[in-house]
């Protein structure tokens, strides 16, 4: 798991991730004040993703888990939603990029199927 350290309080922000095995994910961060909330957008394997909301997940990316070799996680100090432009230069909010190993291990901790 590693931490996104380059998001800050710009309403508009756009990066590059570097991934295990070279792989390199532009992604962009938006606020959307009309929106009250942070989207994301990002491009793999010639594939562009966008307009994704910002929530507090263990994998935001889980329904793409068959498709992307990494996943991304968002937790606040509540556990509510990010919904401000200073949530992630105060420490409100903090993302995450997932590899493959750590998908693994969300998946077996939070979606585990248990019998009734």
């Amino acid at each position: 798991m590693h931490k996104l350290t380059v998001l800050k309080n710009e309403p508009k922000q756009t990066f590059t991730v570097s991934l295990q095995d070279n792989i390199k994910i532009p992604m962009t961060f938006e606020y959307k004040a009309n929106q009250t909330g942070w989207f994301l957008g990002f491009e793999y394997n010639g594939k562009t993703y966008q307009n994704i909301r910002l929530t507090t997940s263990y994998n935001l990316f889980r329904g793409y888990r068959n498709w992307l070799p990494f996943g991304l996680r968002c937790d606040t100090l509540d556990g509510l939603e990010p919904m401000d432009l200073q949530d992630f230069s105060t420490g409100y909010a903090t993302v995450y990029i997932l590899n493959k190993s750590d998908i693994n291990i969300t998946e077996s901790t939070y979606y585990v199927k248990t019998s009734t």
